[in-house]
């Protein structure tokens, strides 16, 4: 059965996994603290990480209480965010992908990691990007 420190232990991950900053370990908590009844009725042999718990209740969405339902759906929407976030900064540096990091392997943030190496060598609207996903992902 999962017990509130493995909890813990799935919001760090799903935190990490997630948004690296973007989604910070205490707001999946929430979602984690709103949703463990679900987890535990649902989810208790899923192993925490790389978003399985949120797929597990994702697939039993039907059977939720409201307040797991709302808390879903907030977690849900900073991922929207982040997921266009990713797609635009993409699209707007796709020239200087290829040119800057092309060798560099997607996921983890490598490409951003390349992108900020070159920033002064970026074309600005790259640049710019760049500098504003970068500030949003630095903790305060």
């Amino acid at each position: 059965m999962l017990k509130m420190k493995s909890l813990s232990s799935a919001a760090l991950a799903i935190g990490l996994t997630v948004g690296s900053g973007v989604l910070s370990p205490a707001s999946a908590q929430g979602v984690l603290e709103a949703c463990e009844t679900e987890i535990v009725e649902f989810c208790s042999t899923v192993e925490p990480g790389n978003g399985r718990v949120l797929s597990c209740l994702y697939a039993h969405e039907t059977k939720i209480s409201p307040e797991c339902g709302v808390a879903f759906e907030d977690i849900a929407d900073v991922i929207d965010g982040l997921f266009f976030t990713i797609g635009s900064t993409l699209a707007i540096c796709a020239a200087d992908l290829e040119k800057h990091c092309s060798d560099t392997k997607f996921g983890q943030g490598r490409l951003l990691s390349c992108l900020a190496k070159v920033q002064s060598d970026l074309e600005p609207a790259c640049g710019g990007v760049v500098a504003e996903v970068s500030e949003g992902l630095v903790d305060d």
